[in-house]
């Protein structure tokens, strides 16, 4: 098999790419290790991950513009045994404005202007927020971002886009488009009885019969 082949097959198993027409106009990236969909214009670029939990960095043209989108992917599993039903008391509870705080500290100098936890990622409730900073890696570099986390079972989902602080307004609809098409691996269940088929909260009351009918018990 030819290395360019060997190639293709591999990059394949990555990323699946839609195309509109001849000439795309959206890519569409599944990541199987995170469990999650994206899609956005193929005029941007795939860039280099450069944290631990970054799984898809995308960059949009513009040399000086530092327009870029990036899902981070973190595992929780402090949730994994609540209904689904608790999934907006939970993203409130533990990813709101203490969560972007602590979140933006790998930045300097960093600046919370908005937070709101009427937002949604994926499948999942998600607190919105929307900040500045100045990158810490590489050329320093002064941005405006809009951020969302959201808890989706066992894993947290983090998108960032960001840009130069003056390219920001250029940017800012291309990146609520990036957040919009954002879905998640269906992994849990919306039904009160979690994976089982049947319904059984809706069964008659069960009684369990002793040896003597003072014994019985109901349940």
């Amino acid at each position: 098999m030819s290395k360019i082949l060997k190639s293709f097959l591999i990059a394949i198993t990555f990323f699946s790419v839609s195309t509109s027409s001849a000439f795309a106009e959206v890519f569409y990236v599944e990541n199987d290790k995170g469990r999650f969909s994206m899609s956005f214009p193929d005029s941007w670029a795939l860039g280099h991950n450069q944290k631990s939990d970054d799984m898809l960095t995308v960059w949009a043209p513009g040399t000086y513009d530092h327009a870029s989108c990036k899902m981070r992917v973190r595992e929780d599993r402090r949730f994994v045994v609540y209904p689904v039903r608790y999934s907006g008391e939970i993203q409130r509870s533990a990813y709101s404005k203490d969560f972007w705080f602590d979140y933006l500290n790998e930045y300097t100098d960093p600046y919370v202007a908005y937070v709101t936890d009427v937002g949604g990622l994926g499948r999942g409730f998600a607190s919105y927020a929307e900040a500045f900073y100045t990158t810490a890696v590489g050329p320093k570099v002064v941005k405006q971002a809009i951020m969302f986390v959201s808890q989706y079972h066992d894993k947290t989902y983090i998108l960032e886009c960001s840009a130069e602080i003056a390219a920001y307004p250029k940017w800012h609809k291309a990146f609520l488009s990036v957040a919009k098409s954002i879905d998640f691996k269906k992994s849990i269940s919306d039904m009160k009885t979690g994976h089982y088929t049947r319904d059984f909260l809706g069964d008659g009351q069960l009684i369990i019969y002793g040896e003597r009918p003072f014994d019985d018990t109901y349940h």
